[in-house]
């Protein structure tokens, strides 16, 4: 089955989004990239249809406001905030301001496994992907990215030197994210794990008795810590992330419900619609409408 989701690479998202941008950013495929929000997604074409990158990439916002969807959520990124969305998050751009500022910075896997910062990471992604930081902190970190801006735009740039700013950088934020929460409990742990195997097998796996078992516990328990450590139920996760697939999908003015039910593997189209109005408040027939009313504007 072809994925639900476009998976986009660097070069394919700054080509999607981004067409007035010159070669040289085009083209820039170092695994460490900084770029400011004001020239770089400021002209952002908006709606933008929900998309998984095959990168990692942060958003520092110093001035404005920028409205990002991740996953099943938004945020809405003030002054002064960090959003940090991992490769194969679902994400899109809802709304930028005119106004707003800041730093997107674009880094691959193999940076993070470099720094030797796996567990924190892993961690910060769960927990905290949004931060608003304290003004203390956004000075610090601000002279950080523009370090790191200021090496990788150098006619001699040194990958090793940006990287070795880049570390402490990532320190500076998820140390920011950890005031105020506690040390990570089993039942959060559980459920982030819980959570990350839903992305991955949510299309062919939607029993809840499979997910415990890929975690070696018992359902019964699988339910009590994640609905403690989230407020919703496993099955309610499950579904929320299915129908947030066929959104997507729908949003395609070129399909069906019916062949989007069956592309996500539901039984029914009209099992899916029960589900779709059950988890969003309205059919999908509704919906379908709604978004082709939105684009058409």
């Amino acid at each position: 089955m072809r994925s639900s989701v476009k998976i986009f690479s660097n070069f394919e998202y700054k080509k999607q989004f981004l067409p007035g941008i010159s070669n040289q950013v085009l083209l820039n495929n170092a695994q460490l990239q900084v770029y400011r929000i004001e020239d770089y997604l400021r002209d952002i074409v908006i709606p933008v249809l929900p998309y998984r990158t095959s990168f990692n990439f942060l958003i520092f916002v110093t001035k404005g406001h920028i409205v990002q969807q991740l996953e099943t959520g938004s945020h809405r990124l003030n002054t002064n905030s960090i959003l940090l969305i991992r490769q194969g998050n679902i994400t899109a751009t809802l709304e930028i301001s005119r106004d707003a500022e800041g730093f997107f910075v674009v880094f691959e896997n193999e940076i993070t496994e470099s720094l030797a910062l796996n567990r924190q990471l892993f961690n910060f992604f769960f927990t905290s992907p949004f931060v608003k930081l304290p003004t203390p902190a956004v000075r610090w970190l601000s002279q950080l990215v523009q370090l790191m801006e200021e090496e990788l735009t150098m006619k001699n740039a040194s990958l090793e030197v940006a990287i070795g700013v880049f570390r402490p950088f990532l320190q500076k934020i998820i140390a920011s994210a950890a005031e105020g929460h506690g040390n990570m409990t089993r039942a959060t742990e559980i459920s982030l794990h819980f959570r990350e195997l839903v992305q991955q097998h949510h299309l062919k796996q939607r029993q809840v008795s499979y997910y415990a078992q890929k975690l070696n516990i018992t359902e019964n328990y699988l339910n009590k810590v994640v609905k403690q450590a989230t407020g919703k139920p496993p099955k309610q996760w499950i579904n929320e992330v299915n129908i947030l697939h066929s959104q997507i999908l729908l949003q395609d003015g070129g399909r069906d419900i019916s062949s989007v039910a069956f592309e996500l593997n539901f039984q029914s189209p009209n099992y899916f619609a029960r589900l779709f109005r059950q988890v969003t408040g309205e059919s999908p027939t509704n919906y379908k409408k709604r978004v082709a009313i939105n684009v058409s504007k």
